[in-house]
C-alpha cells in the first residue's frame, strides 16, 4: 500500500485508503498480526479493533458524508484479516439510481451498489461533480483519526 494512502497506524492495525478505485473515504483496516480471522485476535487486539472500528466508521460518516458505512470482510485474495469500510454516500446512491433507472423511494441493494461503485469509480474522472476528491478526504480522515 502506498504511504500516500496511509491514514492510521498503531502496533496492531493499519488503515489505508483503497488505492484501486477513486471512492473518497473507502478505507481498508488491516491487522498487522497476520491473523486470518477476528477469532484469532488476542483480547487486547480485539479490544483495540472494536474501538478503532467505531472511531473509523464515525470519521467516515462525518468526513466523507456517508449515510451508511458498509463493512465487508472477505479475506479471499488476501487471507490476512482486513475489513473494507465503504462509504455509501447520498451522491453515490443518486448516481446509482440514475444509472440503473431505479425508483428512488426504496432502500438500496447494498451488495449490488458496492460492486457497481467499485467498478464504476475506478478513476477520479468517473466521479460525479459533487463528489469530493480522494486526497481531500484522506487528509481529513488522517486528522480525524490522529
Amino acid at each position: 500500500m502506498s504511504p500516500a494512502h496511509r491514514v492510521f497506524e498503531d502496533e496492531f492495525f493499519t488503515i489505508d485508503g483503497a488505492d484501486y478505485c477513486a471512492i473518497p473515504g473507502y478505507l481498508i483496516l488491516r491487522a498487522k498480526s497476520g491473523a486470518t480471522s477476528i477469532g484469532e485476535f488476542s483480547p487486547e487486539e480485539a479490544g483495540r479493533y472494536g474501538q478503532l472500528y467505531a472511531r473509523t466508521v464515525k470519521a467516515i460518516e462525518e468526513v466523507a458524508g456517508a449515510d451508511r458505512v458498509y463493512t465487508l470482510v472477505f479475506a479471499e485474495m488476501d487471507r490476512r484479516f482486513h475489513v473494507h469500510l465503504f462509504p455509501r454516500t447520498r451522491w453515490m446512491l443518486l448516481d446509482y439510481w440514475e444509472q440503473h433507472g431505479e425508483c428512488q423511494a426504496g432502500p438500496a441493494n447494498g451488495p449490488l451498489l458496492f460492486e457497481w461503485a467499485r467498478t464504476t469509480y475506478l478513476d477520479p474522472e468517473a466521479l460525479p461533480a459533487q463528489a469530493p476528491t480522494v486526497g481531500e478526504i484522506l487528509t481529513r480522515l488522517r486528522a480525524a483519526l490522529s
